[in-house]
């Protein structure tokens, strides 16, 4: 493991410290004193015997900002490193506010059932555990939104390091210590069933999307994320099909993100002619305003709720927030359309709590711009530009610069886009092999037809 010198940790710290002080997009969201933390982070991060440490306490200080777009990635020599990337022989998944075991190696797999639900962890409630041992290093401002991530930190860990796990299947608890192992080296098991055959015509596939027609005339669109540029002209060259479906289906539950441009560009199937895709906000600084603040002392200790009561003019206004990075500046921005032509007929939208970034954009420009309905769970609530940062000493950080606004006047910061039927997929329609969903938006666009 490389070891990293104590004058590169400072720099780090201090380079993620002051990207973050000058471009957060958010500060008037969150209640922290950043030098104070910065302060409290320096002797922690020096006292880190190795890399893995190290990025951990990088990690728990981007934390502090409570935003899905801000964070520290670690070096891939630290990842891939078994050593510290080791794992449980169980895969954990949550659901709601339950942990299942969705898959188990096969040594373990006649002690620990699957969809076994995990109820404790070294005797404290599986919840509370989690919270204590997991959040302080991931974004978990939005709780449902970052299950996937919570069960990564859980799950993962140094080789060797062990913990109690109390299970509950069938109305029986049972406990079971288990260690973890090199991931590699582990063989899984698992009988989740298989989905039930659609009968569904597919159009056209790729890595990231698939576009199918059910023997109704339905469109189902499934776009796992918008990362891949050439995916909006493989669905444009099946246009004229996708043209003879009665009803569409578009399904971003699970949408990564990726280059907001291409989900625009789907989205632009379903809409006449150009349209506005966004509206956010970025920070707009001014130095010398902060300067003149330094003279200010009737806003020093003032809150924002108290200064606008106070003070309405533009030199106050400026010294105050540009002192404290929260004047901000409009931004919109327009798509101009590429499709082939409009797809007609009723849309449905499915999206999830996992339907991030870029996924999230399509949902907006949807919302804004057509008359779909929109069927299951508020979205993550992370959008938004971030500054990507590479270090010297292997990983990387990013900082959220941009303040996504929803058109519709929505709050969408780490709430999500809310949906108008709201469905969560179950446990036991996971076991099942089912997708109310789905289904919901089946049955609802038949309706219309």
């Amino acid at each position: 493991m490389n070891k990293i010198p104590d004058e590169l940790k400072i720099y780090e710290l201090s380079k993620l410290w002051k990207e973050a002080e000058y471009n957060f997009a958010f500060w008037d969201k969150v209640d922290i004193d950043w030098d104070e933390e910065y302060k409290k982070a320096l002797p922690r991060v020096l006292a880190a015997k190795d890399a893995y440490e190290y990025y951990r306490e990088l990690r728990r200080f981007a934390a502090l900002l409570c935003d899905g777009h801000t964070d520290v990635s670690f070096p891939e020599y630290v990842w891939q490193d078994a050593q510290y990337f080791s794992a449980f022989p169980v895969y954990l998944f949550r659901f709601g506010k339950d942990i299942a075991v969705i898959c188990v190696s096969e040594e373990y797999k006649d002690i620990i059932p699957l969809y076994s639900i995990v109820k404790r962890i070294d005797g404290k409630d599986a919840a509370e555990y989690v919270k204590e041992n997991c959040y302080p290093y991931i974004w978990h401002a939005n709780e449902a939104a970052c299950g996937n991530n919570a069960m990564i930190e859980l799950m993962y860990g140094r080789a060797g390091s062990c913990a109690s796990f109390t299970f509950e299947k069938d109305g029986r608890e049972f406990d079971v210590t288990l260690t973890r192992e090199d991931a590699a080296k582990i063989k899984w098991y698992a009988e989740t069933p298989a989905a039930a055959e659609t009968g569904r015509k597919l159009l056209v596939s790729g890595d990231s999307f698939k576009c199918e027609i059910t023997e109704d005339g339905i469109a189902v669109l499934k776009f796992f994320s918008f990362a891949d540029n050439s995916m909006p002209d493989a669905v444009y060259k099946h246009f004229d099909e996708l043209a003879e479906a009665k009803a569409y289906i578009i399904d971003v539950r699970g949408n990564t993100g990726g280059n907001s441009f291409n989900g625009h560009q789907i989205a632009a199937m379903f809409i006449d002619g150009d349209f506005q895709n966004f509206s956010g906000e970025m920070q707009t600084y001014q130095p010398t305003y902060k300067a003149w603040s330094v003279f200010r002392d009737d806003l020093k200790d003032l809150s924002l709720a108290e200064f606008e009561e106070k003070y309405s003019d533009e030199e106050s206004i400026k010294a105050y927030r540009m002192s404290r990075h929260i004047y901000f500046e409009s931004v919109t921005e327009s798509t101009e359309n590429h499709a082939p032509g409009k797809l007609n007929g009723p849309i449905a939208v499915l999206m999830n709590e996992y339907t991030f970034s870029a996924g999230e954009d399509f949902v907006d420009a949807m919302k804004a711009n057509t008359d779909a309905v929109f069927i299951g769970s508020n979205t993550a609530g992370s959008s938004g530009q971030p500054l990507c940062i590479p270090l010297e000493s292997g990983g990387s950080f990013r900082i959220c610069t941009m303040r996504c606004l929803a058109q519709n006047g929505e709050d969408i910061y780490n709430k999500g886009f809310s949906p108008d039927i709201r469905i969560e997929r179950s446990l036991a329609e996971y076991v099942e092999g089912r997708d109310s969903v789905l289904e919901k938006a089946v049955s609802l666009l038949k309706e219309k037809l």
